[in-house]
């Protein structure tokens, strides 16, 4: 890519895992500045990898990143899913507002001692990453399916019988 001053900036790539590793090890062979040549990365791309050497080898090699980070508020997460579970299996509507909320109302509870008032934000963010954690979509199943009438195939009949007289008295 081409800025508009000039500069050249790479485009930006996710690597698998395997790959990865096999930059590690090239680089303890030999150093990080050589596997970065070797390879076409960055330098600064093969310290971090092989910082993060173990995190590597317990990863699938199919995958391109670690797994997400664990809560930073486990406890509230977990009554505040289950919360969002009850609401839904009474019939409420739950919307992300109402989520973050209930959060932040959680967090002043003396049950979350370790959660302080002023870390926990409950950010747009925030609440995005615990849906995602919790397996949580706005998106939900209407419960009640219109119900078909008693004389149902009465009417069908009817309608049919209908149709082929009109058709037979215009011949269409």
């Amino acid at each position: 890519f081409k800025m508009n001053n000039g500069e050249i900036k790479r485009k930006r790539s996710a690597y698998y895992a395997a790959f990865k590793l096999k930059v590690v090890e090239y680089a303890e062979a030999n150093n990080n500045c050589a596997a970065a040549r070797e390879f076409c990365i960055n330098e600064k791309q093969v310290r971090e990898w092989r910082k993060n050497k173990t995190t590597l080898k317990d990863m699938p090699r199919s995958k391109k990143k670690c797994p997400t980070r664990c809560a930073s508020f486990p406890e509230l997460e977990k009554d505040l899913n289950n919360w969002v579970v009850e609401c839904r299996q009474n019939g409420y509507i739950v919307t992300r507002t109402g989520i973050r909320l209930r959060a932040l109302q959680m967090s002043k509870d003396d049950k979350y001692k370790s959660v302080k008032p002023s870390m926990f934000v409950a950010s747009a963010g925030w609440c995005t990453r615990f849906m995602n954690r919790h397996g949580l979509c706005l998106c939900q199943r209407t419960k009640i399916a219109q119900k078909l009438p008693r004389d149902l195939e009465e009417k069908i009949e009817s309608f049919q019988r209908f149709i082929i007289k009109y058709r037979k008295e215009y011949a269409f």
